[in-house]
């Protein structure tokens, strides 16, 4: 994955972009496992995902406190662009829970798999950037076929009538206005990426309180398991790198590039948990998923048209 963002005529550096997307690879593959263990631990997602985005608000404020200066003028120009964009994170994020009611995991990774597709047409027709190159095109199949093998070989696509197919594509499109958008954000709203990280997390804690009382988890016993208290802090630490790393890696790439880094991650991460635990290995299966993230990185930004 790799490229130039020319974007108003200024070039980032492959080295930084590389930098940046190794670093968020990195606190997202880790942050998967990490929440597995804290919520095994614990029993309370919602806990787990409000302390988080509690931790990553307050540290910002913390820097703030300590003189850092991460934090500019609270104006509607700046606070409504993230207002948005909440809304969508949390729509999308309830989209998401019915599709995975109403279809199957293979079939939420098949549609995950081909987001980068539908994002870079959108980047196209909105956002003035040319489309994919061969290389680049060839990238995309590639991991939509290699994606569609491991699928094939493992749980295969299911959904549940005309119901299941209106939400996984509702959750689809949701997605990808969010991930344009976000990087419309980065492009347009001048800001520290302290900020960035402010605005999202502490925006997105009220949301996650309805739904703690909303699920019943306020009713539920905080089980202190193996580790539960240390998984917990460790999710908050993580949680504040990934976020600060996704804003920063969503900053110097494409939003294409971007989502499909998102993808390459979960892909990797499949493969990574099936050579840990091998219950249900596979070489088909493991194989598709190396594919898939070997035609990932052939991906080069689109460049801006002129």
């Amino acid at each position: 994955m790799s490229g130039s963002d020319a974007k108003g005529g200024s070039t980032v550096g492959s080295r930084e972009k590389l930098s940046w997307i190794i670093l968020y690879s990195l606190a997202s593959s880790s942050m998967l496992v990490i929440n597995k263990l804290a919520v095994s631990s614990n029993g309370l997602p919602t806990v787990v995902s409000g302390a988080q985005l509690a931790t990553s608000a307050a540290v910002v404020v913390g820097l703030e406190m300590f003189g850092a200066g991460v934090l500019g003028p609270f104006e509607r120009k700046r606070v409504g662009p993230f207002m948005l964009y909440t809304t969508l994170f949390a729509l999308g994020l309830f989209a998401n829970m019915k599709a995975l009611m109403l279809t199957n995991v293979g079939a939420v990774i098949a549609a995950r798999c081909c987001l980068p597709i539908i994002v870079c047409i959108i980047e196209w027709a909105f956002m003035g950037r040319m489309l994919p190159g061969a290389r680049s095109a060839l990238s995309l199949s590639g991991v939509v076929f290699a994606a569609g093998l491991y699928i094939t070989n493992d749980t295969g696509v299911d959904v549940q009538g005309g119901a299941g197919m209106f939400w996984l594509l509702t959750w689809w499109l949701l997605l990808a206005v969010q991930m344009t958008y976000g990087k419309h954000l980065t492009d347009n709203i001048k800001m520290s990426q302290w900020e960035r990280v402010f605005y999202t997390n502490a925006m997105a804690v009220p949301p996650t309180i309805v739904l703690y009382y909303s699920t019943g988890e306020n009713n539920m016993e905080f089980k202190n398991g193996d580790g539960a208290t240390f998984y917990l802090l460790l999710s908050c630490v993580v949680g504040v790198a990934i976020s600060y790393s996704g804003w920063r890696c969503r900053s110097v790439i494409t939003a294409t590039t971007f989502t499909l880094v998102g993808v390459v991650n979960k892909m990797a991460t499949i493969a990574f948990t099936i050579i840990v635990w091998p219950k249900d290995f596979s070489v088909i299966k493991t194989l598709a998923l190396f594919a898939c993230v070997g035609f990932g990185l052939l991906y080069q930004d689109a460049p801006m048209r002129k």
